[in-house]
């Protein structure tokens, strides 16, 4: 008994641990020094930019345009419109598909003091999709960076020259990012990029792709980042992921970055329901902050992080990133063999460990993590929802129960297993919890 409550408490505080390690800043209490960010004006510059649907090319991004680039102005940053064609080229189910549009990027400079120094870049998208207002996406990064660079300028002259590139057309195919990066005179002066995005309405900015050779780099963001959400894990799955953003562009030019974006509240996403009404200020402090911290850092550098072998790392607790060599992995694999030998040497010579004991403890973390893959699978199949996006909208219209009814059915597996395990006479029930389970997948999934 003492235990299974040992147990169930170390569940509990894992689960506290990663609740609080997604929970966003307070919007309100955040510093009201000029240097830091405020929360407040960018709020203000996104109830303007998301005031209705705004798709490049209608007579409502105009206006937008027209009032980022006022915004643009009053920084110093002396804005210039670029217009292009935009085409972007893309496999889908078989065929190759041709997007294309005109476009006006915003393009301003806030200038440093070495203006021969490599450049820092702050990028954002201003257009929206045809149905959404897109407070989130990506009105926050707009307004986020005009305010970083409010705090920047706050600050005194940079190092060298910070651009701000605030596309248009990302929506349709990337295509502001396309034609900056194809005809603009600043993009070969540019040695580092920040790009804000969003998939979502909420959550913690994440900063999810980095570009190669990023080991210098990470030091930075370890350095500078925020209560930060990142691992190279991440990072390595979604650059083998169907996603793009405009960094995807920029990367491809060979310019290296920083690429953030929160992921939370999927319900809204490319969704009317996307409004400054809606959206997590505490994501817009978050992202705020966390761009701040970088922009500043990498704004005011002697030099700009050079490139380096890649990194492994991660965030731990609280502002802090465990960083290290990809080399360094297999020394702590080599570690962690070792004591599981050693262990299991000393286990056997007291008599307390058999082959046997070995196979079915092998035995029973495969069928918790293959019960568990099951059990989840059918909580989606018991709702009636289909596997998709837009199929599971009635889902992220309810995420915060949602979560929290598969965090508890987890936690209860976790539980039950062990207690089955011990028990020698009730093992059989392990197999005919799985067999029915896998029978009702089969019923509730036709």
């Amino acid at each position: 008994m003492g235990r299974m409550i040992a147990l169930a408490a170390a569940l509990t505080g894992a689960l506290l641990l990663a609740w609080t390690g997604t929970r966003t800043p307070d919007p309100a209490r955040g510093p009201s020094a000029p240097t830091a960010f405020s929360t407040e004006k960018a709020l203000a510059d996104i109830g303007q930019i998301a005031r209705a649907p705004h798709p490049g090319g209608s007579a409502a991004n105009a206006r937008v345009r027209d009032y980022l680039t006022a915004r643009m102005t009053a920084l110093g940053l002396e804005p210039a419109l670029q217009s292009g064609f935009g085409v972007e080229t893309r496999p889908y189910r078989g065929a190759t598909w041709v997007v294309g549009g005109q476009v006006e990027n915003i393009v301003g400079v806030l200038p440093g003091l070495d203006r021969d120094k490599p450049a820092l870049a702050l990028m954002a998208h201003y257009d929206s999709v045809p149905a959404s207002p897109g407070a989130a996406d990506d009105a926050t990064g707009v307004a986020v960076v005009l305010d970083v660079v409010r705090a920047l300028k706050a600050r005194g002259p940079p190092r060298r020259d910070v651009i701000v590139i605030l596309t248009d057309g990302e929506e349709a195919g990337l295509l502001g990012a396309r034609v900056f990066f194809r005809d603009h005179p600043l993009r070969s002066r540019i040695g580092l990029l920040i790009n804000l995005e969003s998939r979502g309405g909420g959550g913690r900015a994440n900063m999810f792709q980095t570009g190669p050779d990023n080991g210098e780099l990470i030091s930075t963001f370890a350095r500078t980042a925020v209560r930060p959400i990142s691992n190279a894990l991440a990072v390595f799955l979604y650059e083998n992921m169907p996603n793009d953003t405009d960094f995807t562009v920029s990367n491809a030019a060979g310019v290296r970055g920083l690429n953030y974006a929160f992921v939370g509240r999927q319900f809204d996403y490319h969704s009317p329901t996307s409004t400054l009404a809606n959206l997590d200020k505490g994501s817009v402090r978050h992202m705020g902050d966390q761009a701040l911290a970088a922009a500043a850092d990498l704004a005011f550098a002697d030099a700009l992080p050079g490139k380096s072998p890649d990194a492994v790392y991660s965030q731990t607790f609280g502002d802090h990133v465990l960083a290290y060599p990809a080399g360094g992995g297999w020394i702590v694999l080599l570690i962690a063999a070792g004591l599981i030998t050693l262990a299991a040497t000393r286990a056997r010579r007291a008599g307390g460990l058999s082959l046997i004991d070995t196979a079915r403890g092998a035995g029973a973390a495969l069928f918790l993590l293959i019960a568990g893959a099951l059990l989840l699978h059918l909580a989606r199949k018991a709702t009636g929802v289909g596997f998709g996006f837009m199929e599971q909208r009635p889902l992220l219209a309810q995420w915060g129960l949602w979560e929290t009814t598969l965090a508890l059915m987890g936690v209860g597996l976790l539980l039950l297993v062990p207690v089955l395990q011990a028990r020698g006479g009730a093992r059989w029930a392990l197999a005919a919890t799985a067999l029915v389970a896998g029978l009702l997948c089969s019923v509730f999934g036709g």
